[in-house]
């Protein structure tokens, strides 16, 4: 779970940085709404994504004067095999709201959104993508 979940991030950071140079550049990474308030049997997986908040944070002050911005998507339910493959979900001990699910397409907008000029100010952010679930667990 960490090396797919977080040392990818890691690793991408750090082959970005050597590569973006003076230009500069965004780092959108895709953490979870897992990462700052979770369930059950998730641990691992949670605290991978709280982990990249933190490498977030860090890359943003790190590429502060090389102009590299880093900003972190929470995605919440998502109509993907994983959410509908998850143990949790197939076991009865958690479930969602088919209305609380959203599309792949709102995680791709609010990346584009943060990797375009719009978000030019917009650094070390965390951008919670959940159909409003955080406000509600």
């Amino acid at each position: 779970m960490l090396r797919v979940d977080l040392l990818g991030a890691a690793f991408f950071t750090k082959q970005a940085f050597l590569r973006m140079g003076s230009a500069g550049g965004a780092i959108v990474n895709i953490a979870s709404v897992h990462a700052v308030m979770t369930s059950a049997n998730a641990a691992p997986y949670a605290a991978a994504k709280a982990a990249m908040l933190s490498l977030t944070r860090t890359t943003s002050i790190e590429g502060r004067d090389r102009r590299i911005r880093a900003n972190a998507v929470l995605p919440g339910a998502i109509d993907t095999p994983m959410l509908w493959n998850n143990p949790n979900l197939k076991s009865g001990a958690e479930t969602i709201d088919k209305r609380d699910v959203g599309q792949p397409d709102d995680i791709a907008g609010a990346v584009a959104f943060l990797a375009s000029d719009d978000a030019k100010f917009v650094t070390g952010a965390t951008l919670a993508v959940d159909g409003g679930r955080l406000a509600k667990l």
